[in-house]
């Protein structure tokens, strides 16, 4: 499956950020023969299949970075865009999970001490997983800086007032 995220990073021009978010991706994976440092398997900077230039979809494309410096209305939109995603996101998971109408007490009680290929507990883990911000296929927006989903980190820094900030497109495959 496929998701696109906007990762947030600190830089001095477009390059510079497209490079950090490619490199920090990159370091993520590990090696070709080893890769579980991240929940992707790979992944586009530059938009992939996202791109509305089909010759740059699966290319290094520098289209889609967007410059807090440079449009600041756009970049919070587009923050604010991704951050309606997550909430969508997590209210089809609570759906899901109350459509279940899962006893967590029974599920708990359950519990033997050896892992269960159970998923009536999934919908449950990934709120959770959202609430607590992990980085994953849900979070649409992450802050490369502060290694955080949390937007907090960054408009606080933007307050003090950095403005190189940038977002990059990425197209995550999963």
């Amino acid at each position: 499956m496929h998701v696109l995220q906007y990762i947030a990073v600190v830089a001095d021009s477009k390059d510079e950020a497209f490079r950090t978010v490619k490199d920090g991706l990159e370091s993520e994976l590990g090696n070709d023969q080893f890769a579980t440092n991240s929940w992707f398997d790979w992944f586009v900077a530059g938009g992939g299949r996202w791109n509305p230039n089909p010759d740059s979809q699966y290319q290094d494309d520098q289209s889609m970075i967007i410059s807090y410096e440079e449009s600041p209305d756009e970049y919070i939109a587009m923050v604010d865009s991704m951050i309606t995603n997550r909430i969508e996101e997590f209210n089809n998971y609570r759906k899901s999970h109350e459509d279940r109408n899962v006893d967590i007490n029974t599920k708990l009680d359950s519990y033997k001490g050896i892992m269960t290929y159970d998923f009536e507990l999934y919908y449950l883990k990934k709120m959770i997983d959202m609430i607590q911000g992990e980085w994953d296929m849900n979070s649409y927006f992450y802050d490369m800086n502060f290694a955080s989903t949390n937007l907090e980190h960054m408009y606080k820094n933007i307050d003090l007032g950095n403005k190189n900030w940038y977002i990059v497109a990425v197209d995550f495959h999963f």
